[in-house]
């Protein structure tokens, strides 16, 4: 095997390119990766401390439903025993007045016209 000096050049040059190539390129190009798994990661921290804190406010939700539901529980009026008897229901009853059907037609195109007018300033 002959060792001459066109490989021993080819060898120095392969050397320097290499180098160069790591020093010029594959140091800014590892930093921006580097740089955008941090960023990643950091995203990733926002998201599970977002969800721990969902997940607080939902139980503090539930702890105050369940403290409403107690209370109401406790302070209910009581409730009847005996249900009212025909003869009560018709003492305190109300006399009902009976209304005209032009009345009706009157109210409902006065409340038809009323929400046209709330509608129209929607759009």
């Amino acid at each position: 095997m002959n060792i001459n000096a066109t490989i021993l050049v080819q060898a120095f040059n392969f050397f320097i390119v290499y180098w160069m190539l790591r020093l010029l390129l594959f140091k800014p190009i590892i930093a921006i990766i580097d740089h955008e798994k941090n960023r990643e990661n950091a995203l990733h921290d926002i998201i599970n401390q977002q969800k721990k804190s969902l997940e607080i406010q939902e139980k503090e939700r539930q702890h105050q439903w369940y403290i409403c539901q107690e209370y109401f529980a406790t302070h209910q009026p009581p409730i009847l025993q005996q249900k009212p008897s025909l003869d009560e229901i018709d003492q305190d009853s109300e006399v009902v007045e009976t209304v005209s059907a032009d009345s009706i037609i009157s109210t409902i195109s006065q409340a038809k016209s009323a929400l046209e007018e709330k509608i129209k300033h929607v759009y």
